[in-house]
């Protein structure tokens, strides 16, 4: 099964890490995508059509998303493992000294990062590693608003550790060596895949789109019913 996971930052002019301020929404400095451009990326790059809706449902803030998905799959109406297609401006892996990448594939040290995960709190920008650490995902890929990693900033850790992860010599010094053979085949694959490079014309059966308050300008508000029209709401 699919999912598409959106988050309305994405529509931005640039990435957004905190808003600095009172209102809690992002400045004039941040410019949302104009509604045919939105339209544009749903229908030529994810393959959606406001013909077709795809079951779904627009969620406050990403962490929401797992609740979304715990409750699809407790009704029985989402199959574990299934696939993500991130769409967000940020990763929302939470890397720290649990989570790595080796030949591809995302793993979790099994008793040590489990151990840590259980000491976290659960928010937007670690959901994913929790949804990794529950054998929920099949695959994953994430599609960034920025073309080239290396230039994000240097407080985005988590995404500069993918990339650097990815850009890895395999084999040297590498987790990948010490895996055993249950966590190698229990890898989550994932890639890292540029906007303008990302299509699919695959079906989804899913799909979540995060309002993302503290990570958009008031003026991304009016494209949340422009992405509202490719969704049956649930």
């Amino acid at each position: 099964m699919r999912f598409l996971d959106l988050d309305l930052d994405f529509f931005l002019n640039d990435n957004a890490y905190s808003s600095g301020h009172d209102s809690g929404r992002l400045g004039l400095e941040y410019k949302a995508w104009s509604a045919s451009r939105v339209r544009r990326f749903l229908e030529e790059r994810c393959g959606l059509s406001p013909d077709t809706p795809v079951q779904g449902r627009p969620i406050e803030s990403h962490e929401g998303v797992l609740d979304f998905w715990r409750s699809l799959i407790k009704s029985g109406g989402l199959r574990v493992p299934f696939e993500v297609i991130h769409v967000d401006a940020h990763p929302d892996l939470w890397v720290g000294d649990v989570l790595y990448l080796t030949s591809g594939l995302l793993h979790i040290e099994s008793e040590h990062g489990l151990a840590v995960l259980k000491r976290k709190l659960i928010h937007a920008g670690n959901y994913l590693t929790f949804a990794i650490a529950s054998g929920w995902l099949a695959s994953l890929i994430w599609v960034p608003l920025r073309q080239h990693l290396k230039a994000r900033p240097k407080w985005d850790g988590d995404a500069r550790s993918i990339l650097i992860q990815l850009n890895k010599i395999r084999g040297k010094g590498s987790p990948g060596r010490h895996l055993s053979v249950m966590e190698r085949e229990h890898g989550v694959p994932f890639k890292v895949i540029p906007w303008h490079k990302f299509s699919t014309r695959e079906t989804f059966d899913y799909v979540a789109l995060s309002k993302s308050p503290n990570f958009t300008p008031p003026e991304s508000d009016a494209l949340i019913p422009v992405i509202e029209g490719y969704m049956r709401q649930i």
